[in-house]
């Protein structure tokens, strides 16, 4: 079990929140890396989360998106994301959104696409990271698109995603052949653990 206890997440949870809300301008352009520096020390401060905090009993979780904060239109959404070992997910977009990955503890491979959607849908592959903690990754391009995998076959790993308003869908790609297809997904968000 972590050294850091699951009641201080909810103080963690807070100072992301305010800290963001400091970033937002009303009437000025959103920049990402603005929010993306501001956040960088995250993982070192206190009661940051682990994954062993959003996992009873030391067993090994499921794949779970967590809000910070409260649901409801605003200008961001904030959430954790717990990983499973090996988990990967299919190449997918974010709704035009933009936003910011940040590892808080595991590693993560984020694969990065550049999306062209005429004539038809065509994924080109822009680049591989490999992100550790206090490792991020920022996006605000419509174009993008990428897929993410925990890289441990036998420890979870957890990160901190901030988007540019509420993701409420999104649409996976797959190959096919010469060219890709698409499927839309509503988003799923779970609750923290008590």
């Amino acid at each position: 079990m972590s050294d850091v206890p699951t009641t201080s997440i909810g103080d963690w949870s807070k100072r992301v929140l305010a800290t963001i809300d400091a970033c937002i301008h009303p009437g000025k352009a959103m920049d990402v890396a603005t929010i993306a520096q501001a956040l960088s020390p995250a993982s070192t401060w206190q009661g940051c989360p682990r994954t062993a905090d959003l996992s009873p009993n030391g067993t090994l979780p499921a794949y779970r998106r967590m809000p910070l904060g409260v649901d409801g239109p605003g200008p961001y959404e904030a959430l954790l994301i717990l990983w499973p070992p090996g988990h990967a997910t299919p190449v997918h977009d974010h709704q035009g959104l933009w936003g910011l990955e940040y590892v808080l503890d595991g590693v993560l491979e984020v694969e990065s696409f550049v999306l062209t959607p005429e004539p038809a849908i065509h994924l080109e592959p822009r680049s591989t990271l490999i992100a550790g903690v206090g490792d991020y990754l920022v996006f605000s391009d419509a174009d993008y698109a990428h897929r993410c995998r925990n890289l441990s076959k036998n420890r979870p790993a957890l990160s901190l995603h901030v988007y540019g308003g509420s993701l409420d869908w999104y649409r996976s790609f797959h190959a096919e052949g010469e060219g890709w297809s698409w499927q839309l997904h509503q988003s799923i968000r779970n609750e923290l653990p008590a």
